[in-house]
């Protein structure tokens, strides 16, 4: 079992089609060993044959992942906020959740931004603290989390993502003050990102909305907050439904827990 994790561990965004030498590497497992473990994930189809002798993810895995209950309700409560977002902005939408110390494009509604990084694409990863979708996520995270965060070294990406720990420090802690973040060009020159936290019916936050625009106008930023944080209230209604019942009493709807107001004076800071 763990060699057949290993395998389907070898496969990331960066190199989502591979050949057996090249699983054997990343992997570490012999080559005969990963070729006999990759024909039977091909016969499940975890694994599918591509051109060049090369091999991706399968359907039948990528339809179970979908399962996953947390992430498929966000995905089901959030889609349609998403596209009318889209129309009200004219920007490109993500919807995206922590995973440890990275966070995660769940979904994206592309928009008129281009080009976009691949970080804004569905399934890849992004920097926390080059993001805005990453600091309201950083924000929610807990000490321990953000410490490391803080202390585990700040990659630049451009001239402008801020790597000082202590700027950081205070970005996420006005993040989490206004309900908001935005991020002036640090992942990628030329592109504002800005997001808001998405809560549950319980008031847990379950992910973050975020759009992608080439503006950096503060009057431009003050004209987004308002729709983008409509968006995730609805996107929590959406959620309250979904709510674990208690005490064995059936599923009822709950009024889900509103983001704190915008302080849209600070959008532009």
């Amino acid at each position: 079992m763990e060699r057949t994790l290993s395998v389907l561990g070898a496969f990331d965004v960066g190199k989502a089609t591979l050949t057996v030498s090249e699983i054997s590497r990343r992997s570490g497992i012999p080559v005969a060993t990963a070729y006999r473990i990759v024909s039977k994930l091909v016969s499940w189809g975890a694994l599918e044959r591509a051109e060049g002798n090369k091999y991706t993810i399968g359907v039948r895995l990528w339809e179970i992942s979908l399962l996953a209950p947390r992430h498929s309700a966000l995905r089901g409560a959030a889609i349609p906020s998403m596209f009318e977002l889209r129309s009200v902005t004219r920007c490109a939408v993500l919807l995206s959740v922590r995973d440890g110390n990275e966070g995660i494009c769940l979904e994206s509604v592309s928009g008129g931004v281009r080009p976009l990084h691949r970080s804004w694409s569905r399934g890849h990863r992004f920097p926390l603290h080059a993001t805005a979708c990453g600091r309201v996520l950083l924000s929610d995270a807990g000490s321990t989390v953000q410490e490391e965060i803080y202390v585990g070294g700040l990659r630049r990406y451009t001239e402008r993502t801020v790597t000082d720990p202590s700027a950081l420090r205070g970005l996420v802690e006005k993040a989490g003050r206004q309900g908001f973040a935005v991020s002036h060009g640090e992942l990628l020159q030329g592109v504002v990102e800005i997001a808001t936290l998405i809560r549950d019916g319980n008031g847990v936050v379950v992910g973050a909305v975020g759009l992608i625009t080439g503006s950096e106008t503060v009057e431009h930023v003050r004209r987004t907050v308002g729709p983008l944080m409509a968006a995730a209230r609805q996107i929590s209604r959406n959620l309250a439904p979904l709510r674990a019942p208690r005490s064995g009493a059936p599923p009822t709807p709950a009024r889900a827990a509103r983001p704190r107001a915008a302080r849209t004076q600070d959008a532009g800071a």
